[in-house]
């Protein structure tokens, strides 16, 4: 996908620069420069070949016109790794036809690994093809999690993590939740679970993790489209036992 090299080469840019960082709903969350820039691009490529979609992104909200699809897009996913210099962060770019995510990829560009997955087609690493884990013992898996920036959800979050810290190999917050989830379809980790989540945050990396043969629900267990706000994505051997873990703690609270 041509947006995402483009936005790639924006954000590496900067990278280990002088940031102008500033903080949005919460200290946890904040935007710089490159973050806006890199939005911009991406935004002006899809207007020149698809002027009749819609589009929701990070830092611009909707635009675009009614339509059947509807572009999500999140230019930097990651700021606060991006702002210290560490490299775990990612830009991507995903179509949805109604809240149902069809197309889209994930691009890392320090390591130049682009995930990528479409609907009914699989999904690929650098085009070759990826799967979830087909481990099922929690204790062989690493987890991965996030919250949103609410207090709710990062109560949620640390409820979770104190439950299932020592069931696990171990259980880590990375930074950069498109990543992570790609990290699960990529069987590099055997799950990813965020109370609070935004579209742009997990659209993308939803398909992903679906289309590499896992399975990705809300915390009810319905499916997760454009509306859900929290995320289970898994290998789908260890599902239901993470889904009996999120009853467990939410009975709880």
């Amino acid at each position: 996908m041509t947006s995402l090299k483009e936005s790639g080469k924006i954000l590496m840019r900067g990278f280990g620069r002088h940031l102008d960082i500033k903080v949005k709903e919460s200290p946890s969350s904040i935007v710089t420069q490159f973050d806006r820039i890199a939005e911009r691009k991406i935004i002006s490529i899809i207007r020149e070949r698809f002027p009749g979609h819609g589009i929701l992104a990070e830092e611009s909200g909707r635009s675009g016109q009614k339509s059947e699809y509807t572009w999500v897009i999140d230019p930097l996913d990651g700021t606060t790794n991006y702002s210290m210099t560490n490299p775990v962060f990612n830009t991507s770019v995903g179509v949805a036809r109604g809240d149902d995510m069809v197309m889209g990829g994930v691009y890392a560009p320090v390591t130049k690994e682009l995930f990528f997955a479409e609907k009914g087609k699989g999904a690929t690493l650098n085009g070759k093809p990826i799967r979830v884990s087909g481990e099922g013992n929690l204790s062989k898996l690493v987890l991965l999690y996030c919250h949103g920036n609410d207090l709710e959800s990062i109560e949620r979050s640390s409820a979770l993590y104190a439950d299932l810290k020592l069931k696990s190999r171990d259980m880590r917050r990375l930074g950069s939740g498109l990543l992570e989830l790609s990290y699960v379809a990529s069987g590099r980790a055997g799950c990813y679970i965020a109370p609070g989540t935004s579209p742009w945050d997990a659209a993308t990396g939803s398909l992903m993790v679906r289309e590499a043969g896992g399975r990705v629900t809300d915390f009810q267990g319905n499916d997760f489209n454009l509306k859900s706000r929290d995320i289970l994505a898994s290998n789908g051997k260890i599902h239901r036992k993470l889904m009996d873990a999120i009853r467990r703690i939410e009975e709880r609270a």
